[in-house]
């Protein structure tokens, strides 16, 4: 009777193994969901010198001219990065 239940518990493990990992990343990405709050823009924009981030932010029109003063011989990068959205 013992090795039957051993048995049971082998082949139930790795199914109970994936549904946790599974609810896992379901947490994870309802966890983003509840950082981002609504009526925000879904992006920022991003400022990198030598291939390394400087500035991140939304204002870049007021802040880019500080940042070229602080940056007079470099050549800037400006890119975006958006946040994961949800498409209904």
């Amino acid at each position: 009777m013992t090795n039957n239940v051993s048995m049971v518990e082998n082949t139930a493990l790795p199914d109970v193994i994936s549904r946790l990992q599974n609810l896992e990343k379901q947490v994870d990405m309802i966890n983003l969901k509840l950082q981002s709050e609504p009526g925000l823009p879904g992006f920022e924009f991003v400022i990198e010198a030598d291939g390394k981030e400087i500035w991140a932010g939304l204002d870049l029109q007021t802040h880019y001219p500080e940042i070229m003063e602080h940056y007079p011989d470099k050549e800037l990068v400006i890119n975006w990065r958006s946040f994961p959205v949800t498409l209904v």
